[in-house]
């Protein structure tokens, strides 16, 4: 099975770019990178790291805040301002895999703010090893044991959170026996001149796939990336989340958010 696989990769590399040439055998931080790469809706159209690019070890690092953009263009090829059209956008704080460096350019794999994985390059010196906005708290710590859920492929919402026309974030499946997790919010697009319109206090919403609870508020005083760990005052099914904005102009504005590390009580 793993001769065949190697095979297939061979003839990926004849079909589609010069770089997949360097997969050899015995390459197995090449393949592990191409793997990840690979599980990207757009791997196939960005030019694929040289052989002694991979990393044996993978880095999860933050994007930084962008100059004069609400954020960073992702680049098709291991260069800057190539001409080469961009590959999509990295806001500030999301949290990337560095599968490869090469040229200062780190190839990367992220979730962009539609919850979609992406890949491409970003220059290295843009990102940081922490994650570079506030932290906020909701809710006390679990005293019991749980296990934590890094990641999970979550989507939007088809629809309005009800009483608001503002979406909401929904997990793939329910989570029986959630103790928290942590939520990751950020104004992208602000649609007005009035930024002092946008900010106030957000609430976090959870559901359980049939009613919607308020657990708390935590402040958005600026444009910028929060984090809030959230946690529960028991273990409960959750099936989506949401935060509703408390300012002057609540559904005029653009934004993202996102949750990981759910936390999952054990038995």
């Amino acid at each position: 099975m793993k001769t065949l696989r190697k095979i297939i990769l061979c003839l990926l590399a004849l079909c589609l770019l010069p770089s997949l040439s360097a997969f050899a055998e015995g390459e197995s931080s090449a393949e592990r990178g191409f793997e990840k790469i690979r599980s990207a809706g757009n791997w196939d159209c960005i030019v694929l790291p040289q052989k002694e690019s991979w990393l044996e070890e993978w880095k999860t690092l933050y994007a930084r805040k962008a100059w004069y953009a609400p954020s960073l263009f992702v680049e098709t090829m291991p260069a800057m301002k190539s001409g080469v059209p961009p590959q999509g956008f990295l806001f500030e704080g999301t949290e990337v895999t560095v599968v490869a460096e090469e040229n200062d350019m780190s190839c990367i794999v992220y979730r962009g703010e539609n919850h979609k994985l992406y890949t491409g390059w970003m220059k290295s010196i843009r990102l940081l090893e922490e994650f570079p906005g506030p932290l906020y708290y909701i809710g006390a710590e679990p005293t019991g044991d749980f296990d934590t859920l890094h990641e999970l492929p979550l989507q939007w919402s088809g629809g309005w959170l009800p009483g608001t026309e503002q979406p909401y974030t929904v997990l793939p499946e329910p989570l029986d026996d959630c103790l928290g997790f942590t939520l990751e919010y950020q104004i992208i697009a602000e649609n007005t001149s009035r930024k002092d319109m946008l900010w106030g206090d957000r609430t976090v919403w959870v559901c359980d796939g049939e009613n919607w609870t308020p657990l708390g508020v935590f402040p958005y005083a600026e444009n910028g990336t929060v984090h809030v760990q959230v946690r529960f005052p028991q273990a409960m099914r959750l099936a989506a989340i949401a935060t509703v904005a408390h300012c002057h102009a609540p559904n005029i504005f653009d934004f993202r958010q996102t949750a990981k590390d759910f936390l999952i009580a054990k038995d």
